[in-house]
């Protein structure tokens, strides 16, 4: 993943989630790097950014529970007769007959280390980065730029918290409750660091977010050519998003067109170009703001890209979560994102026959958005692309201006797609406009991690493919819950309703 020698280390203390950290590294083994040389040497430091990438790829909530988790607890994937792979998603219980809620997205059940404890890890190393580095221990222009790239990630790992654990700020619910986060932002270098705090309300969560936003563009003014970090790009996209999710339209408008204006490439608008982006041997991502890239076979996907990595969970190996009906009706005949479906019979290497694969959907397909090219099931990861960034402006621009406002946006990504533009019907009502957006969402952006908190920021209830109510949107479900282990730890933490 990182040209970067990685050097073992260890800091004083790491905080996990919510609250005091009861689990302090205080074990300094013969290979690793004492914490105040990784924040005053080059090596080190090199070692500590390694470290905040690694973090994200190690955990299993977030690469495949990320990117599938919310396709499959949502109407986007269901589990081929035979597989069990996620079907606790598709139907909102747990093996026992117990109810699932977004928790089971963030930890990834039994698959991997929870998302909670790695959210927090990787914002250890974010704050360290950021506030513990010692002065001329990299040039000014390489410690600006770790940490604009610091900052960057923090915010991801923020927002990917707050949106499974609150409402989101336009979400009518948070009227009735406003908890987000535990929000830390200083280093953990002394165990007096590691304090009890309470949960930050979501508004407030969300301004930090924005800050750490504002503050990763600075750092990465004009920094645009590499994707495997974070960029200036990037940072726009992620914060298009964060205002999408906020509510604040205009600033979500602006940030996405400086998204695609900053970004060194452009939509794909070929058949090939449009198909193959996924395909490492072929496009190689093309549209990513932001990919990580795993080595094949130094670098495993959660712990295990044959059983882990995404591409064992939708399209090789095990190919347990299938497109559902509702879909692959989605697409016009001509559309050029077709491409992204293969027969899933012809790309698989467990249990999948004829009868099983069509009893999903009436074409027996799968994804292959993730389809292990890259040898081992090894895939690239990627967290944002600027197709996102034309669906966040037709969305935003609506808001404030109407549905002719945003159909340019949406037509012009359409017309990259090979599709004409939408329907005149779907510009009759702002509803209607709404309904189109989150079904041109789910063709482009099906299995990258957005079907359930699309719905559940719009206030949407959550239903089975055939439109069946899986749950409604007043739900305590909708929340992830905080769970006894943090509560019992740190007693100023609140409970989620209904837990």
């Amino acid at each position: 993943m990182r040209n970067i020698k990685i050097v073992s280390y260890i800091v004083v203390a790491t905080i996990m989630l919510f609250g005091c950290n009861d689990i302090l590294i205080d074990v300094d083994p013969p290979t690793s790097v004492p914490g105040e040389v990784v924040l005053t040497s080059t090596e080190g430091v090199n070692a500590l950014r390694a470290s905040m990438y690694s973090k994200i790829r190690e955990s299993f909530g977030y690469t495949t529970c990320y990117f599938i988790g919310a396709s499959a607890y949502a109407d986007e994937t269901r589990s081929r007769p035979g597989s069990t792979r996620f079907l606790g998603l598709n139907n909102a219980t747990d093996g026992d007959g117990s109810l699932l809620h977004p928790a089971f997205i963030l930890t990834g059940g039994a698959a991997g280390s929870s998302t909670y404890n790695a959210a927090y890890n990787i914002i250890q190393d974010a704050n360290l980065m950021i506030g513990a580095v010692g002065d001329g221990v990299l040039p000014d222009a390489t410690l600006r730029r770790y940490r604009g790239e610091a900052y960057a990630i923090r915010a991801l790992a923020m927002h990917h918290l707050v949106r499974a654990l609150g409402y989101d700020p336009n979400n009518p619910m948070i009227n009735q409750w406003d908890l987000g986060i535990v929000v830390r932002t200083e280093p953990v270098l002394d165990v007096a660091d590691a304090d009890l705090r309470p949960r930050s309300t979501v508004q407030e969560t969300y301004a930090q977010i924005l800050s750490d936003l504002a503050e990763a563009k600075t750092l990465l003014s004009g920094i645009n050519a590499d994707n495997t970090y974070p960029t200036e790009a990037f940072v726009d996209g992620l914060t298009a998003r964060v205002n999408l999710y906020a509510g604040n339209w205009d600033a979500a408008v602006t940030a996405a067109t400086n998204a695609i204006n900053n970004f060194p490439a452009a939509l794909q608008n070929t058949p090939d170009g449009v198909g193959g982006m996924f395909n490492e041997n072929r496009g190689n991502h093309p549209e990513a703001l932001f990919k990580i890239v795993p080595h094949p076979t130094a670098e495993l996907i959660a712990g295990s890209n044959v059983n882990n990595g995404p591409a064992a969970f939708s399209s090789n190996q095990w190919v347990p979560q299938l497109p559902t009906q509702k879909v692959v009706d989605l697409y016009d005949e001509d559309d050029y994102r077709l491409g992204w479906y293969g027969d899933a019979i012809e790309n698989q290497t467990h249990g999948v026959t004829a009868t099983n694969a069509h009893a999903v959907n009436d074409r027996g397909w799968s994804i292959l958005k993730f389809n292990g090219n890259k040898g081992n099931l090894s895939d690239n990861l990627p967290y944002m692309r600027v197709a996102e960034m034309y669906l966040i402006q037709a969305e935003a621009a609506a808001r404030t201006g109407g549905p002719a406002a945003g159909a340019p946006y949406l037509n012009a990504l359409r017309q990259a797609r090979g599709v004409g533009p939408v329907d005149d019907s779907a510009l009759a009502s702002m509803q209607a406009f709404e309904d189109e957006i989150l079904n041109e969402r789910i063709r482009e952006l099906v299995l990258e991690g957005h079907r359930f908190y699309d719905l559940k920021r719009l206030g949407r209830d959550v239903r089975h493919p055939d439109g069946a109510i899986k749950f409604r949107a007043n739900s305590h479900r909708i929340l992830a819950p905080v769970g006894p282990t943090h509560t019992g730890v740190n007693p100023h933490i609140v409970e989620n309703p209904g837990y």
